[in-house]
């Protein structure tokens, strides 16, 4: 595999306080220019796109997401609203991985997977894959982990509890059952779908027709 198309922040984007852009106005422009390079300083390559409408910040790593989000938790008050930069890719090179580990967490999420913050309550965590490089010289390689983020406005920062907090809950399903969906059977007690799966052709074909958030397994 040498690249991979799946939905990432690479970003951060703000509009201006009260829809006033600083642009072409004397000191204020200066001042936030000054605060983005104080923010970046550490970051390999980044681009800066100033307009009217707002500010935005791309990375060229995804790995550096999480501590362009650690360094800008301060703006200055020119900035209003921020939220995040999103692309599909494709990812490749160094971000091959980001985008592989993204991927799979996606899929490992609870379906109905909530902020665990009280005051926020927002389902659909964003994964955020970064490094951390080791001090110890006798492990040279970085440490990759994964973080789980909630973009919502309530609560712009990675959720305390992991986004697992309901990993046990399920939802209602009343109209389930006002609808007569289980009034009935379709399979003969003591039956299966079909016969025990003999060989690995099949096992992967069954493997294949199942939708996402579903493993293979017994159930009761």
């Amino acid at each position: 595999m040498t690249e991979v198309k799946i939905s990432c922040p690479c970003g951060l984007k703000w509009t201006w306080h009260d829809h006033a852009s600083p642009i072409h106005e004397e000191g204020k422009e200066a001042r936030i220019l000054a605060w983005i390079q104080q923010c970046t300083a550490h970051f390999r390559t980044h681009s800066l796109k100033m307009t009217p409408e707002g500010l935005e910040i791309k990375l060229e790593t995804l790995t550096d997401m999480l501590p362009l989000l650690h360094a800008t938790q301060n703006p200055p008050p020119d900035l209003g609203t921020k939220s995040l930069i999103y692309d599909i890719g494709p990812w490749k090179g160094e971000n091959l991985l980001a985008g592989i580990e993204t991927f799979f967490q996606k899929n490992a999420y609870h379906p109905f997977a909530t902020c665990g913050n009280p005051n926020c309550g927002k389902a659909g965590p964003t994964p955020l894959s970064t490094m951390t490089h080791n001090t110890n010289p006798e492990q040279t390689l970085p440490t990759r982990r994964m973080e789980h983020f909630c973009d919502g406005n309530t609560f712009f920062t990675t959720g305390p509890t992991n986004f697992r907090s309901n990993r046990q809950h399920t939802r209602d399903r009343t109209f389930l059952d006002k609808a007569g969906i289980f009034n009935f059977r379709t399979i003969a007690p003591g039956e299966t779908i079909r016969e025990p799966v003999t060989t690995f052709q099949e096992f992967s074909q069954l493997i294949a027709r199942m939708s996402s958030h579903k493993a293979p397994g017994f159930s009761s």
